[in-house]
């Protein structure tokens, strides 16, 4: 035996070396050969043999590859659109337009067109996308291999001879037409051979196949028809394919997908962000995660009249702002043609503004909660650990010393407090972003903070002020002595509350507004030295919400 027979795939011809190798049956089509065959080279059998065990070795991992299910049909459809598209420059080669059929031939048509003078396109879409689900149920029309056979035999009648095989699949239909029709000499004359029998179209050829269907009919030069019944006919068959399409192509700009890129274009916070997918969730469980596209008006209209009942107006306006969000978000983008909220509709507020803003609290009733929150949070209250117990009796005293929101105080990290001002930074607006002096009320909270006080809020995934805001609304409607019973009045009076207390003590509409965080303060609420800072820490600490 010689040395090059002892090594697999290296061939030894007329002197020289090469690597010859079958690429096994199931993987042939995926990559369009049935042997692999390299010339080494004018090398000697060493290197021969170094450059044989490479290539096997490249080889034997692409056909580990293959051997995943998933890959083998993305390889084998790849090959597929390979050959289509060859086919399809070598008629343009020649001249030779394909030619397509309609679902129905009129008076005086054609059975055959050639694209550019099709009657009717999107009945040569509907006749495509009918054989692509016959073959992919395994079922194919025979008609067109039949032709095949039939042209080639009538060709043979006038003596044509030929040197190509055509291959024909091992389908009953085609098998019972050739028993019938085609005798065995005339098989071996026309170089007739039975491959394998027909496999189901797998769902990348069937959506090649589908879009195909849908570039020939409903392309950017396929104008909708005038004639009404046809129109009628043009629109069904269109959303039918395109349905089709959809279900096998899913769209990755799903709801909840546009959702998270409208929240990170637009910095949305943590706690923001948890809210709008609570709320949008509320169209996904009517609509599903479809496309944002696939979102209609009339969607948005179910979902407004349903939560009608059972919500306010302002409400309402709330469950709907992320989704005016994203609709708005996503036409600028593109990534959807016309915004369904358009034709949406939502109802007004009516209630004059005093009656939708929160009220602030008096003097003594700050008084009686600030006592009764010492009493009932200062030792062990039921259902509440010691922890969260501290932090919501803390959270409470600096909403009223500050006029921070109850989320701003929630957020706070020892990074953002001091022993001379508080930093309010990260908000949805430019505006909220502040500096607040320290009142003096508050001079344990630094250290509090630094201690990690807050952080017990931290495992709240969702409304992270719900544990402050339902214990606040217990203690001020059941624990005190005089009980709160006012609906405007709540936790989130608080703010209305020290500004009324800084505009008793003297302060200006300027210093006011820069507490607060509104826009109108102007650069004033930034300063944290200097005399505007003084300014602003003269009034906050002049401010008592209790007299």
């Amino acid at each position: 035996m010689s040395d090059q027979e002892t090594v697999r795939y290296l061939k030894h011809d007329r002197g020289r070396y090469f690597y010859q190798r079958r690429v096994p049956k199931k993987y042939q089509r995926a990559l369009g050969r049935t042997f692999w065959r390299k010339p080494c080279g004018n090398v000697d059998f060493a290197k021969a043999v170094q450059l044989v065990v490479t290539w096997a070795e490249e080889h034997d991992a692409l056909i580990a590859n293959l051997a995943s299910p998933e890959t083998l049909v993305k390889e084998t459809n790849r090959a597929t659109r390979r050959i289509k598209e060859q086919h399809r420059k070598d008629y343009a080669d020649l001249g030779l337009p394909l030619f397509y059929e309609m679902t129905e031939q009129r008076a005086g048509e054609k059975r055959f067109y050639p694209r550019d003078s099709l009657p009717r396109p999107w009945q040569a879409a509907a006749k495509m996308m009918a054989e692509a689900d016959a073959a992919r149920a395994g079922t194919p029309p025979a008609t067109p291999v039949i032709d095949l056979i039939i042209g080639r035999v009538a060709r043979l009648n006038d003596r044509e001879t030929f040197s190509s095989v055509i291959k024909v699949p091992d389908y009953p239909p085609i098998i019972e037409f050739l028993d019938q029709e085609v005798e065995t000499s005339i098989r071996k004359a026309i170089k007739l051979q039975i491959t394998e029998p027909i496999e189901p179209l797998n769902d990348f050829d069937y959506l090649d196949w589908l879009q195909e269907a849908h570039e020939l009919g409903f392309g950017p030069s396929n104008e909708p028809p005038a004639n009404p019944d046809d129109r009628d006919e043009f629109e069904f068959v269109k959303r039918k394919l395109e349905r089709k399409i959809s279900d096998l192509s899913p769209d990755p700009n799903t709801i909840s997908a546009v959702l998270e890129r409208y929240c990170d274009f637009n910095s949305i916070l943590p706690d923001t962000r948890s809210k709008y997918r609570r709320e949008v969730g509320r169209l996904i469980a009517k609509t599903g995660d479809v496309p944002l596209g696939h979102v209609r008006t009339q969607d948005l209209r179910n979902l407004r009249d349903d939560l009608m009942g059972t919500m306010k107006p302002a409400s309402l306006q709330a469950v709907f702002t992320p989704i005016i969000g994203i609709m708005g978000f996503a036409f600028d983008e593109n990534i959807i043609e016309a915004n369904p909220m358009a034709g949406v509709k939502l109802p007004r507020d009516k209630r004059p503004i005093e009656e939708r803003k929160w009220k602030s609290f008096e003097p003594h009733e700050v008084r009686a909660i600030l006592e009764t929150a010492q009493n009932v949070w200062a030792t062990s209250a039921r259902g509440l650990s010691d922890e969260r117990r501290e932090a919501i009796l803390m959270v409470v005293r600096v909403l009223c010393f500050s006029g921070l929101g109850p989320i701003e105080a929630i957020r706070l990290t020892p990074d953002d407090v001091n022993n001379r001002f508080i930093s309010i930074r990260g908000n949805k607006t430019e505006s909220s972003t502040r500096i607040v002096p320290l009142h003096p009320e508050l001079a344990d909270f630094p250290a509090w903070v630094a201690s990690r006080g807050l952080e017990t809020f931290q495992s709240i995934k969702s409304d992270r002020v719900g544990s402050v805001r339902h214990n606040f609304s217990k203690l001020i409607r059941s624990k005190l002595e005089q009980p709160i019973l006012d609906p405007q009045k709540a936790l989130y009076s608080f703010r209305s509350t020290f500004v009324n207390a800084m505009r008793r003590a003297g302060a200006d509409i300027q210093v006011q507004r820069a507490v607060l965080g509104h826009k109108e303060a102007g650069a004033i609420r930034h300063y944290s030295d200097g005399p505007e800072f003084d300014v602003k820490r003269k009034w906050v600490e002049a401010a008592d919400p209790r007299n």
